[in-house]
């Protein structure tokens, strides 16, 4: 029932109430002659017409929030950025051939007191093009191809542990070259019956970061947060091309509780050489549930990178692995709001920092009737290790004498139409790369991302 019809039927319930109490009173006998009585009488009707018109006036609030989330929803849905499409290939048998792609192109600047640095900006870009064949009963092929350019501000700022933007694609030449990033192929596997497939596949040149440590609100440089901190855990050291499987511990009848298992081996540098015979390695346990209609996203997974990898206290033991463990949380507070929460750990004894906290949220723009704007705001803090303290003059020439690199992002996406969304960005860094004596720097800068 839509909310005009609502509202004339309660006007017609008013009316006719006013009527069977104007003509009859308690007993049934007229009222005509009894003035006072029909006055309170129809002052209490008019106040239950004003109690009717001020519930009206809420319905009215609720059905124009209801329709701000339908917009969200829909905008998400419609969006055909690669990581959209990558998503709905791992999730979903596609019905026909589906293309799509991006273009996202940045302009950041910093400002800082360093010598050498002062106010400088620099801009890149990249573009995505990614298609998803049907394949088989129950698979689909995906193929992601990416072209990019520019260092964009990386080289003008200090040593840091995180990057100010995880979408540069920087090349020997720092010239626009076409690369197949992506090309793998994904399959349920009719286990334990065709209804309830609880097992899938995933093999060839795949993005780890696809499958693995997985946020809802802090996962895509190219539409929430940039810097490389509030991407991924920075400590998780993904490998390249490989092969993960997943299985479904509940049922597809469980609508109250997702448990799902996943492993993966892959290539553990990315380049293509000795493939399974150092690889990287990664098991993950993700629980989905909601409470109260609010989804709740939890994913706690351990990983081993076996890699030559060199102790920072002795250049002698080149010959070591890393590995660590992370957890990443997004639950929802309401329709509007999502908080998330990220945390890792890794080998202090190869790794210049050895853990890794991040926080943050989401703030969907319905409270000022932008439904499809949204805003982001994140806290990380990135501990320097023992190790790397004492060794950092050494290795890259500065003492690292703080205990923490601390991040800060904010953004603004703003929906300009439907395939275009314009996000100011600012990003401030405190103690860059550990080092307590170097002055913060401030990021500022504007993200578009054009989608078809």
């Amino acid at each position: 029932m839509n909310e005009v019809s609502v509202f004339w039927q309660k006007r017609l319930i008013a009316v006719m109430v006013l009527v069977a109490v104007t003509l009859l009173n308690a007993n049934g006998a007229p009222v005509f002659a009894q003035d006072e009585e029909l006055k309170k009488r129809i002052e209490i009707l008019e106040e239950k017409t004003r109690d009717i018109e001020r519930m009206d006036e809420e319905e009215k609030g609720r059905w124009e929030e209801l329709t701000g989330h339908v917009e969200t929803l829909e905008r998400e849905l419609t969006m055909v950025d690669y990581r959209t499409g990558r998503i709905r290939a791992l999730e979903e048998k596609v019905g026909a051939l589906t293309i799509g792609g991006d273009l996202s192109i940045f302009l950041q600047g910093v400002l800082t007191n360093a010598e050498g640095l002062g106010k400088k900006a620099d801009g890149s870009y990249s573009g995505d093009l990614f298609l998803i064949v049907p394949s088989g009963p129950y698979g689909n092929i995906y193929l992601r191809g990416d072209i990019g350019q520019g260092e964009g501000i990386s080289p003008l700022l200090p040593p840091t542990f995180s990057g100010p933007n995880a979408d540069l694609h920087v090349g020997e030449s720092n010239k626009p070259e076409f690369e197949l990033v992506e090309a793998w192929y994904w399959t349920s596997i009719p286990y334990p019956d065709i209804r309830d497939q609880r097992l899938e596949l995933t093999l060839g040149k795949i993005d780890p970061a696809a499958l693995f440590d997985a946020n809802a609100v802090a996962n895509s440089e190219t539409s929430q947060f940039i810097a490389d901190i509030f991407v991924n855990n920075l400590a998780l050291e993904f490998g390249g091309a490989g092969l993960s499987a997943a299985y479904r511990f509940t049922s597809i009848y469980n609508k109250g509780l997702n448990v799902t298992g996943r492993v993966g081996l892959f290539e553990g540098d990315g380049d293509f050489k000795d493939v399974l015979d150092r690889p990287f390695l990664i098991a993950e346990l993700d629980v989905w549930r909601p409470y109260y209609g609010l989804n709740g996203n939890y994913r706690i997974y351990g990983w081993q990178n076996n890699q030559s990898h060199t102790d920072l206290a002795d250049e002698s033991r080149d010959n070591l692995s890393n590995q660590g463990v992370g957890l990443s949380i997004d639950q929802q507070l309401s329709n509007d709001i999502t908080l998330f929460a990220r945390y890792g750990m890794q080998d202090k004894d190869v790794s210049p920092f050895d853990q890794v906290l991040t926080l943050g949220g989401q703030i969907v723009g319905n409270g000022w009737r932008r439904a499809n704007d949204m805003i982001g705001i994140a806290l990380g803090a990135s501990h320097v290790s023992d190790k790397y303290q004492e060794a950092s003059l050494t290795l890259d020439g500065y003492e690292a004498d703080a205990d923490y690199e601390n991040y800060i992002e904010a953004y603004y996406r703003y929906w300009a139409n439907q395939n275009l969304s314009i996000s100011p960005d600012v990003q401030y860094i405190i103690n860059p790369g550990g080092d307590g004596e170097k002055d913060n720097v401030f990021v500022y800068g504007i993200r578009m991302q054009a989608t078809f």
